[in-house]
């Protein structure tokens, strides 16, 4: 089971074209986006990967509407008393796109690549949760934990098994065991895949899909009006709203477990100033950000999840929009006046980024902080931001918001004690995040949880703006589309119909 199409509304655009390698194709999907997708690594998990993950690759189990966990590659599982042994008994049949047969060696081999900080996989820091795997037999496989571990399940949901013959290579191919084959790729144009006929669980219903990179959000909002692209998702609620009455195009909602956040690299002299970080938090107008991104179903965040998650807690759920207040905080910091500080965005990664550092820049100037932009392209705010961490506020948005706290707190690179992006460290922090994933006492995990968002709001280092909604956009000849907990779309059982 996954997470089904909410229609709300259709659409009409204008016609644009875009070049397709199987243009006009009865049977092909094409879904349209504006970041490039460099490579073909699953556990890259940027917004550009979205589409490959569970179309190529399977996963040991996905969580269904309920986030309660559904077999896929492991058929059934058992937790040990204590909560610290997880075994599970693997699907037999299965092959890889290769035609060799899917053994527990495939998972102990994807998730060695994982803890490997080699391979930079973002769930890298999750996955060392488990200590040691075993596999006694080609279907089973044995997973250790030092401490209870709650939000497994989380983990697995993201952990795709790869192919060890051909790892080594995701620059130009990827082979999984799942519903699609890769056929080609050429970043920044087409990534084309086919039907996987051999496909364990039955043979997808669609004879291909493509990735097509669109120079930009309109021009793939106007190929689909013209029949070049099948389907877009992640857009603006600007862009969907004044097409609702056309009956040619659907609308729907996702899941997105994605939320936008404002990270301040603690290296920079100013933003070591905890005054000058409450200052940039009652400067940033979170309520005019939700309504002009999402409309009325736009909502703001002050922690990083929603009122229903275990974590959070309404007294800390405290942010303002303040600019006299953060004038006078701004003005009592000690610095000189007026601060220079850089925001780094990408509008190729998503436009929201730049809407954001706008919004921002406006209201800041009104503070004494002059905040210049620099807008930079996909690949270039990746290296910046997480490989050389070089910028001093980011324009960011993170995932893993909708599942277990435990998932967000210690596998982004916003929130994890180890390795904060932000270069933020904080003994009582890393001590409360780990309480809160290492018990499965409710009230246990409450308490530390607590002590997490007390932090969040005092420190500041990371500062939660609004949740994604991901609104998409199809003709109606395609139905049958799917949706795992974080958003990425399935395509296992979706149609194109005349």
């Amino acid at each position: 089971m996954t997470f089904k199409t909410k229609l709300i509304a259709g659409i009409a655009v204008t016609a644009f074209s875009l070049m397709s390698s199987t243009a006009f194709a009865d049977n092909i999907l094409r879904f349209g986006q504006t970041a490039t997708l460099p490579n073909l690594n699953p556990y890259t998990l940027a917004p550009a990967y979205g589409p490959l993950v569970n179309n190529v690759f399977d996963s040991l189990t996905r969580y269904d509407d309920d986030l309660t966990p559904q077999p896929r590659l492991s058929e059934s599982w058992e937790f040990s008393e204590d909560g610290k042994t997880l075994t599970m008994k693997l699907r037999s049949g299965v092959t890889f796109h290769s035609g060799r047969a899917f053994t527990s060696a495939d998972v102990k081999y994807s998730m060695d690549y994982v803890t490997n900080p080699d391979n930079g996989a973002l769930i890298s820091g999750f996955a060392k949760r488990i200590v040691s795997l075993e596999t006694p037999d080609d279907l089973t496989v044995v997973m250790n934990f030092e401490t209870a571990f709650p939000g497994v399940f989380d983990l697995l949901e993201l952990f795709y098994i790869i192919d060890s013959e051909s790892a080594s290579d995701f620059s130009q191919t990827a082979v999984g065991t799942g519903p699609f084959k890769v056929t080609s790729h050429s970043p920044g144009t087409v990534t084309a895949f086919e039907k996987n006929d051999g496909y364990w669980n039955g043979a997808p219903n669609l004879d291909g899909f493509e990735i097509v990179v669109a120079p930009n959000q309109q021009a793939g909002i106007l190929s689909l009006k013209s029949g070049d692209l099948d389907l877009m998702t992640e857009l603006g609620w600007v862009d969907v709203a004044p097409f609702s009455r056309d009956g040619d195009f659907v609308t729907g909602t996702t899941p997105s477990g994605v939320g936008y956040d404002l990270s301040l690299n603690l290296k920079t002299p100013a933003l070591q100033n905890k005054a000058v970080r409450e200052a940039i938090d009652l400067s940033l107008d979170r309520k005019r950000i939700a309504n002009l991104l999402f409309g009325p179903q736009g909502k703001t965040w002050c922690l990083p999840y929603s009122s229903n998650s275990l974590a959070y807690f309404e007294e800390y759920d405290n942010c303002e929009y303040d600019l006299d207040k953060a004038k006078t905080v701004l003005e009592g910091a000690g610095v000189d006046l007026p601060l220079e500080i850089k925001i780094l965005t990408s509008s190729e990664i998503r436009t929201q980024y730049t809407t954001i550092s706008e919004i921002l820049q406006a209201d800041l100037a009104k503070i004494g902080i002059n905040l210049s932009i620099e807008n930079a392209d996909a690949v270039g705010y990746r290296s910046t931001y997480v490989d050389k961490r070089d910028y001093e506020i980011a324009s960011h948005a993170f995932g893993r918001a909708g599942k277990d706290p435990s998932s967000l707190l210690e596998t982004t690179v916003v929130f994890r004690p180890d390795g904060n992006i932000t270069s933020y460290e904080n003994a009582a922090y890393t001590e409360a995040v780990k309480a809160g994933g290492s018990t499965p006492v409710l009230d246990e995990r409450r308490a530390a949880y607590k002590e997490v968002a007390r932090i969040f709001r005092e420190d500041r280092f990371i500062l939660p703006i609004i949740p994604s909604i991901f609104l998409y956009v199809a003709p109606t000849s395609v139905s049958d589309l799917q949706w795992s907990a974080d958003g990425f779309v399935i395509l296992e059982d979706a149609k194109i119909t005349e």
